[in-house]
């Protein structure tokens, strides 16, 4: 294999890193990050991040400065991604590392002029990079946060960060106890998270209500986190089932979601953005995770300690895309197990 063209960064250049897609892609970018800033403390590490993602980057130590963007306005709307193009420019970067290689934003630090950019081969818009890194992620052979990693090559040697880590401000974890308290959430607690962004096949919402129902027999606090809707479909199948449940769906924002995450002993979710967030503030998960290679715990699994995963009873599943029935296979029994072993756990610590 060739050998990696090192690049040098002296103090005071401004290195920018893209990762402009979901939460949980950015989260697991987070060591990436961090690392760059530990091996370049002088450098300004900054990053490029989707609108909706990117306040979790706030109050981090290793981020000098968050560039927002909105990806559905880039792909409509000329003026705004000329804008985004003027405020690249005005980075004066020495150097961009393209964790995820969007077509667009490719473009935009090619036209930039961006004197070294750093990207994947093998696809069409790598052509806008001008060092390329040889891997495919589509093979599935290791973990996405790994696969960032991967571009350390290119820089000098030296110590290096696996876990992200999410960094709160006291007044964020008081308004999150002031919402657990209006919930009537008292601690310890559970939180069940249903919802998954359609990143992954999904356990039902009527389980994750069984297990509510069931968890709350057992005497653990539980809470359901999530979007209005998500909160509105776990009412209606609540009801149905003659369950009361308590939630804070639709009352947090990213920020004090996070607050909220940190604050429980347990978070149970499908493999989607809040569970990496969950283990990026130490609290242990409980992953339910579709048998799809793409999907896959190798893949996309938490980065805590002693977190569990639970897969389906097939080996490989071979349902078509959002009609996945394997996930129903995950018994509320065996969730209900994992999750009282790690409350326990945490209980007696």
């Amino acid at each position: 294999m060739a050998a990696i063209d090192k690049v040098e960064l002296n103090d005071g250049d401004r290195l920018l890193i893209s990762r402009t897609d979901r939460l949980g892609d950015l989260v697991l970018a987070l060591p990436f990050v961090e690392t760059m800033k530990r091996r370049y403390p002088k450098c300004s590490i900054e990053v490029l991040a989707s609108l909706y993602a990117s306040p979790l980057l706030e109050n981090n130590p290793h981020v000098d400065r968050i560039v927002r963007v909105q990806n559905d306005m880039l792909r409509k709307d000329n003026l705004y991604k000329k804008d985004l193009l003027h405020k690249i420019k005005r980075g004066n970067y020495k150097a961009v590392v393209v964790l995820f290689p969007e077509r667009r934003i490719s473009h935009l630090f090619y036209k930039a002029n961006i004197p070294i950019r750093i990207g994947t081969a093998g696809r069409f818009h790598s052509m806008f990079f001008n060092l390329h890194l040889l891997h495919s992620r589509k093979s599935n052979k290791k973990h996405e946060s790994d696969y960032n990693l991967d571009f350390l090559s290119f820089f000098k040697n030296g110590s290096i960060v696996y876990k992200p880590r999410v960094y709160l401000l006291e007044k964020e974890l008081n308004n999150a106890r002031r919402i657990l308290s209006e919930a009537k959430v008292d601690s310890p607690f559970v939180v069940l998270h249903p919802g998954s962004g359609g990143s992954a096949e999904s356990w039902p919402i009527t389980r994750f209500i069984e297990l509510f129902g069931e968890l709350h027999r057992a005497g653990v606090n539980v809470v359901i986190s999530g979007s209005e809707d998500e909160g509105e479909a776990c009412d209606k199948i609540a009801t149905s089932k003659g369950i009361s449940i308590k939630k804070i769906t639709g009352r947090t924002d990213l920020r004090t979601l996070a607050a909220v995450l940190s604050l429980s002993d347990v978070v149970v979710s499908n493999s989607t953005g809040p569970l990496h967030l969950a283990t990026a503030l130490d609290t242990q998960v409980v992953g339910l995770y579709p048998s799809k290679s793409i999907m896959s715990p190798r893949r996309w699994g938490p980065l805590g300690n002693n977190d569990i995963v639970i897969l389906p009873q097939t080996d490989e599943c071979l349902c078509p895309a959002n009609q996945c029935t394997c996930m129903e296979t995950i018994s509320v029994e065996s969730v209900f197990d994992a999750v009282t072993s790690l409350h326990l756990q945490h209980q007696t610590r």
